[in-house]
């Protein structure tokens, strides 16, 4: 069985991923199952760190500069979209780590010609420097091209899907109106620089009736029905039918579903009630039913409706509880907030203040892992749930802040305040974080897990990694400079084998970290998860 590691990765939960309630789930979502499976695998990796030696990496020194050692590779004058994801895919899950099967996959933020393909994946991923006089899993110093295309003429905003058995890729470009696409690849054809134009037998094009431009929605996949959800402006939620196994086609009936506002964030399913939520650039957050009946608190809104006060990210969903999160850079109420809701019926069931008003845009949260893996919440103790969110200062400037926030219960209500475990995370003013990304792994030949919080930060230029293991304050580990900053990150395995467990993303700027012929061109890039290196 193949696992996708995607933008929904970050976005649909399924925490206590052990219990029959969350394995259950697995029957609708195979989200469930992977994060089940990511459970055992750190289980495994712990027990192996303990006693054995092969294989040993050192970790880079808490609080040191990292200096970066793994590969960079250009993706041409534009790269994946701020707040963007590539996607991972991984051939077997219960298999080592494939230097030819696995793969990464970049939409391209450009629109595509001769030389510049506006799609395109990379393999022998696991490749890259010696950490610790070991050799990496997969030969070579970096990537192979997989393949690359030249999609109809526009540019590709948002993030792709993958197939279960990986073998297609569902996105959505940014034409007027928006299309639809389904890719069928083949292995070495066409680079980031020489793309090929897919042949009708290799593509499908849907295109979304009644829709303009795509700026900022990405495929959600209902996989075990086949079934894609897209939104696209003027504010319009469809449905597409027979997506991989099948043939696409737009849902009819009350699809597509109108009247969500401008620039719509990506869609995101409840797979306990089956419910579809999103939010979009006015600060309101809408909830429909699988026949697609607006739920009762559909339209609330959260956000004041400017500049930084909309819902730029899509919502949180904890399926097992029934729990969605959202952020907002500017509310009615006077603050950037993180708010907590219910997937029955989007009745508002906590806020906090996350800084000042109207500031800075906020991106999406993220959970510590006991709360994706501890049976109950205990204040204080090693299994205590929190919520991380990047915000801003309070007073006396406008700069980026790391806040948390607890829970009551388990893991019941969200606290309505942030607690006293803040981060000063740079100096500037107005400064935003990428999405947050969680994951927890052993270090390589120590004993115990490192739980990780990995964002980049996009005014200071870096990529940063911080330890969230315990319930003190965050502890630094590693930074490395990326030019612009980070799209969102991605993370794949849970692994010993040297470069085998990494982060993924796109630079957001130029830089001569990947340059071809004097050129410098945006980057997509790996990093291992310990150490940034």
């Amino acid at each position: 069985m193949g696992q996708v590691v995607d933008w929904s990765s970050s976005y649909a939960h399924y925490p206590h991923g052990a219990s029959l309630a969350a394995l259950a789930l697995s029957q609708r979502d195979p989200r469930a199952y992977w994060n089940y499976l990511n459970l055992v695998n750190r289980a495994n990796a712990a027990e192996l760190a303990t006693r054995t030696s092969r294989g040993a990496v050192a970790a880079a020194p808490r609080g040191a500069k990292s200096a970066q050692v793994d590969w960079s590779v250009e993706l041409g004058a534009e790269g994946t979209a701020a707040t963007q994801y590539p996607a991972k895919f991984s051939f077997n899950v219960n298999a080592a780590p494939d230097c030819t099967n696995d793969y990464v996959v970049f939409t391209i933020d450009n629109a595509p010609n001769a030389g510049q393909a506006n799609i395109a994946a990379f393999n022998n991923l696991y490749s890259g420097a010696n950490l610790g006089g070991n050799p990496p899993l997969c030969p070579g110093g970096g990537p192979n091209t997989y393949w690359g295309y030249r999609v109809s003429n526009v540019r590709i905003e948002t993030s792709p899907a993958i197939s279960l058995d990986g073998t297609k890729v569902a996105f959505v470009d940014d034409a007027n109106p928006a299309v639809f696409h389904v890719l069928t690849w083949t292995a070495n054809q066409g680079t980031v620089t020489a793309p090929v134009t897919p042949s009708g037998a290799e593509i499908v094009d849907v295109t979304l009736t009644g829709a303009t431009t795509d700026p900022s929605s990405s495929v959600f996949m209902d996989y075990y029905n086949d079934v894609a959800y897209v939104a696209a402006n003027p504010g319009n939620l469809y449905k597409i039918t027979g997506v991989f196994r099948g043939v696409p086609t737009l849902a009819g009936g009350v699809w597509p579903i109108t009247g969500l506002g401008a620039t719509p964030t990506s869609p995101v399913i409840d797979f306990s009630t089956g419910n579809i939520f999103l939010g979009n650039a006015a600060g309101q957050i809408f909830g429909f039913t699988p026949a697609g009946t607006a739920l009762a608190n559909s339209g609330t809104t959260i956000g004041n409706g400017t500049v930084h006060g909309g819902i730029t990210d899509p919502p949180v969903i904890d399926s097992l509880h029934g729990l969605l999160y959202l952020t907002t850079g500017g509310s009615a109420g006077g603050t950037a907030l993180v708010g907590q809701f219910s997937t029955t019926d989007l009745s508002t069931l906590a806020t906090a203040a996350v800084g000042r008003n109207n500031t800075t845009t906020l991106h999406a949260p993220t959970f510590n892992a006991a709360y994706f893996s501890g049976n109950a919440n205990t204040p204080g103790a090693a299994t205590e749930y929190f919520l991380y969110v990047c915000g801003v200062a309070v007073t006396p400037g406008r700069t980026p802040v790391l806040y948390r926030v607890g829970f009551t219960g388990s893991p019941g209500t969200m606290n309505s305040s942030v607690d006293a475990s803040t981060v000063s995370l740079s100096a500037n003013n107005g400064e935003q974080c990428s999405p947050l990304t969680e994951f927890a792994n052993p270090p390589v030949n120590q004993a115990g897990e490192v739980d990780r919080l990995f964002f980049g930060l996009l005014t200071s230029a870096f990529v940063e990694d911080y330890d969230i293991s315990t319930n003190t304050t965050p502890t630094f580990i590693a930074r490395v400079s990326e030019a612009g900053g980070t799209s969102a990150i991605i993370i794949d395995n849970v692994s010993t084998a040297v470069q085998a467990s990494s982060i993924y993303f796109s630079t957001l700027s130029a830089s001569a970290a990947c340059a071809t012929a004097g050129t410098n061109h945006r980057c997509a890039v790996k990093l291992t998860q310990s150490g940034l290196q």
